[in-house]
């Protein structure tokens, strides 16, 4: 399926009022069964028009594009493949690869034993097989690199795009990665990528190059064409010099303006020679000699033999290369030829809940250490505020234990909820643009799956600090106690997810931190409600802190509460009794059911906002 685009230009704001050309009304066809390579100095372009042809870039941009010549741009045609190989590091080759063939195909139409055999086969194609049981954190570059590509591999796509692949690789990674590229190429698929500075070999295995700088397309043809394009326009490549990085010096204006001259001759189509003729030896002064008839091409399957230069004394000392022959890549469809459905957003969503459960177990520090530390954390405080509970004596110090819970609770969920999605962003940009699942079924799929880790540490350090603090023995009142924790510390993890889908790392951590320090101030524990102004106090409304601190003020002493104990070494103890403590506090009785909902609110208010901010960075991003 060939991609065709024409006068694709595309705009960006550099200010307030002004606004850069990035392409310049630039055009091109990639045909199908080619390895077709985008190159071109810094800031020509490469990544832009990439991106504008899979359609991770639309804003700006005007001209026509089409898939197959039909009109047709739909997305679902083509897999991009990002620069950086962003993987789950806790998975296995094979467990990443069969989770991503559950995303993508349907067990309605294959079973399991199918659907094994499909992504052993494309492990076994692209050489993957040995590391199988290897956890993607600990693959070598080259390794993650054909790990991503056979990820994209499963279904199979006519169109594939590629962000620079040999970025980070070695020489042998890298001609072994275009050379996979060139296999795929060859079963009909259109293979487009960027690349920076190729080598000599790696060069000339690519079928078609189209050059960008500032914007234009200077050059489009075979890479064997590219020594007599240059002379045509009177750019003479030196003897046994890399014709690719002498076109880069050309680009960069090293040996003169010649920008507007090449991107008039790029317009000839003629450089874009047949296969056959590709393969014509080139001579060391740059000249496209005649070669003598060429014996029958190998089939692409054939082993590669090199690429070894051969001296010809009957052709003024040419120099004939062979190019390097694509690996034997078979990827096919080896499911029975069913029609090939996608599973529905539920079934993804089962998946994905799959997926972060399994992950949560091995990430130790997110369940083991944080349950681990949530003991250690409650028992040191329960042996800190004692029997503030019961005692009358210590009433002040037993609702500052409240304040100590909430913020606790708070800050060790919310620092977490704000690193997250900048952590796994990059991932869930790749998979959701590539069509493994909807934003919306990630975002509900996460939910579920912490929600329930997120209630149960706040039991665990309920009980404890409740048990220990000597709170009232009453299982009405624990549940209540309970509750609020709970309600305080998935409202935490939703804001901290807020924060994390629109501010990086740092920033977000230091919003956090101030926006919990402006709750904390308006709870009506360090300055009452009645003693604010009427601004002041109805800004308070805005704390989610205030109806967890008045919630927990409610649980403990209200309904009736008996008379607190008062010690026999205190002569008078003024909070002896439950409403005077109320009274005090400024806190209103009855009010615990309408804190709890506002909680509630709170939390489905956060989350509504979180995920529309998730969509609309996905979306500029």
């Amino acid at each position: 399926m060939d991609v065709t685009f024409d006068n694709i230009t595309y705009t960006v704001s550099i200010g307030k009022r002004e606004k850069k050309n990035v392409l310049n009304g630039v055009s091109g066809r990639f045909q199908s069964g080619e390895l077709t390579a985008i190159m071109g100095p810094s800031g020509a372009g490469k990544s832009s028009l990439l991106n504008i042809l899979t359609g991770y870039t639309t804003h700006g941009v005007k001209g026509t594009l089409s898939f197959g010549g039909s009109g047709r741009t739909n997305r679902k045609l083509c897999s991009y493949i990002l620069q950086e190989d962003y993987l789950q590091p806790l998975f296995t080759v094979h467990e990443i690869m069969l989770m991503a063939c559950d995303l993508k195909v349907s067990s309605a139409g294959h079973n399991r034993s199918e659907k094994l055999r499909l992504v052993d086969h494309i492990l076994d194609t692209l050489h993957l097989s040995f590391c199988k049981q290897t956890r993607c954190g600990s693959l070598s570059g080259g390794q993650r690199k054909r790990l991503s590509i056979a990820l994209e591999l499963i279904d199979n796509p006519p169109i594939l795009f590629l962000d620079e692949p040999t970025t980070g690789l070695d020489s042998s990674s890298s001609l072994y990665t275009i050379k996979l590229l060139q296999g795929l190429a060859r079963e009909g698929r259109t293979i487009v990528c960027t690349i920076h500075q190729p080598s000599a070999t790696v060069y000339e295995m690519f079928d078609h190059v189209y050059v960008l700088a500032e914007g234009h397309c200077v050059y489009q043809g075979s890479a064997l064409s590219t020594v007599p394009y240059l002379r045509s326009v009177g750019l003479h490549c030196p003897p046994y010099h890399n014709a690719a990085d002498y076109l880069l010096e050309v680009t960069n204006k090293e040996h003169g303006n010649f920008t507007e001259a090449l991107s008039k001759a790029a317009t000839d189509p003629s450089w874009r020679l047949a296969p056959a003729v590709d393969r014509l030896a080139i001579g060391t002064a740059g000249v496209l000699l005649p070669p003598p008839p060429p014996p029958p091409l190998p089939p692409p399957a054939s082993p590669t033999s090199g690429c070894l230069p051969a001296y010809d004394s009957n052709h003024n000392d040419a120099v004939y290369r062979k190019e390097a022959e694509p690996l034997s890549v078979t990827v096919g469809e080896p499911l029975p030829a069913k029609q090939q459905r996608r599973p529905s957003e539920f079934a993804k969503l089962l998946i994905l809940m799959k997926r972060s459960n399994i992950q949560l177990y091995r990430d130790w520090t997110v369940t083991h250490l944080k349950l681990f530390v949530h003991i250690v954390c409650a028992i040191v405080i329960g042996l800190l505020f004692g029997d503030s509970g019961i005692n009358a004596s210590k009433s002040i110090s037993n609702v500052a234990s409240f304040m100590v819970h909430i913020l606790y609770l708070w800050y060790t969920t919310l620092m977490p909820g704000v690193l997250k999605y900048p952590y796994e962003m990059n991932i869930l940009r790749k998979e959701s643009f590539n069509r493994w699942y909807k934003i919306r079924t990630y975002f509900v799929a996460s939910m579920l799956t912490s929600l329930p880790v997120q209630i149960f540490f706040s039991i665990v350090y309920a009980s404890i600090v409740y048990a220990m603090t000597s709170q009232p023995c009453e299982l009405e009142r624990y549940l209540m106690f309970t509750a609020v924790l709970v309600l305080n510390t998935i409202v935490a993890d939703a804001f901290g997810l807020f924060l994390g889908t629109f501010l990086n790392e740092i920033n977000g951590t230091f919003i956090g931190a101030i926006m919990t320090c402006f709750m904390f101030v308006f709870c009506g524990f360090f300055i009452m409600f009645s003693h604010m102004s009427d601004v002041m106090r109805g800004v308070s409304y805005l704390s989610s802190h205030r109806y967890g601190y008045e919630a927990l003020v409610l649980t403990a002493y209200d309904d009736n509460r008996s008379d607190l104990v008062c010690p026999n070494d205190e002569v008078y103890c003024h909070y002896a009794k439950a409403n005077t403590i109320l009274r005090e506090l400024g806190v209103s009785s009855g009010n615990y059911l309408f804190n709890v909902v506002t909680l509630l609110v709170h939390f489905v208010a956060i989350k509504v906002v979180g995920f529309w901010t998730l969509k609309r960075k996905l979306k500029i991003g």
